[in-house]
């Protein structure tokens, strides 16, 4: 099985993909990259020289695991509308996953249990949350951040700003994103229903901040 694994969800490292083989239930990395600051434009062409360096024709991708959010808004639009594209000339399934399904056993391995946080960077001084109990994913202030009962460790791209806000309720577990792998493992997963349904579109934990024109004006919602 050849997997393409899209992740586009931290503005602060850029667009990251992999190109992995499933071989006897065993994953194997053949290419990953990470593009800081990367236009998203240039994203197709980029994928395109790595399939051919492997000879491996885009329509011949079995699975398609790509990052849904929570995150940078351009790029995981930039991941998604790619991997539904490819989707449409190859008989690829696309099939999305949260940053903190892909570091969940990395996370969970290194706290020994379910005392973890994955917590990702948003706008205006803030982080979305994601934790293991089922809890939705939820966005809050770094100075105003929910405290938990008993320490947590922290993964995802504003682990170290959350730890420094915390204090002695969290500890760093220096995972600030997932690799290829960990994407592609946890696409796999749902596709095996050992985790719950997910569309593969963008995962909106804000309203959004256009609004629909008024009386023929299109206005804009809150900076």
């Amino acid at each position: 099985m050849r997997i393409l694994a899209l992740n586009g969800a931290s503005a602060a490292s850029g667009i990251g993909f992999g190109l992995l083989a499933l071989e006897h239930g065993r994953l194997r990395t053949a290419f990953e990259a990470t593009q800081p600051g990367r236009d998203a434009a240039g994203l197709p062409a980029l994928l395109q020289h790595q399939l051919d360096a492997l000879r491996w024709p885009a329509a011949r991708l079995d699975l398609i695991a790509v990052v849904v959010g929570p995150g940078s808004f351009t790029g995981l639009r930039a991941t998604l509308a790619l991997a539904h594209g490819l989707a449409l000339a190859s008989r690829a399934e696309v099939v999305g996953v949260t940053v903190g399904e892909a570091l969940a056993p990395g996370l969970r391995a290194a706290a020994g249990g379910d005392r973890f946080w994955c917590v990702s960077q948003a706008r205006r001084g803030r982080v979305f949350i994601e934790r293991p109990d089922g809890v939705p994913v939820q966005a809050a202030s770094l100075d105003a951040l929910p405290v938990p009962e008993r320490p947590v460790l922290l993964g995802g791209d504003a682990s170290e700003a959350v730890a420094d806000a915390l204090g002695n309720a969290a500890t760093r577990s220096g995972l600030l994103g997932p690799t290829a792998a960990a994407v592609a493992g946890a696409a796999l997963a749902r596709r095996d229903h050992a985790l719950p349904p997910l569309p593969a579109q963008p995962l909106y934990v804000d309203p959004p901040e256009a609004r629909l024109p008024e009386n023929g004006r299109q206005t804009a919602g809150p900076a």
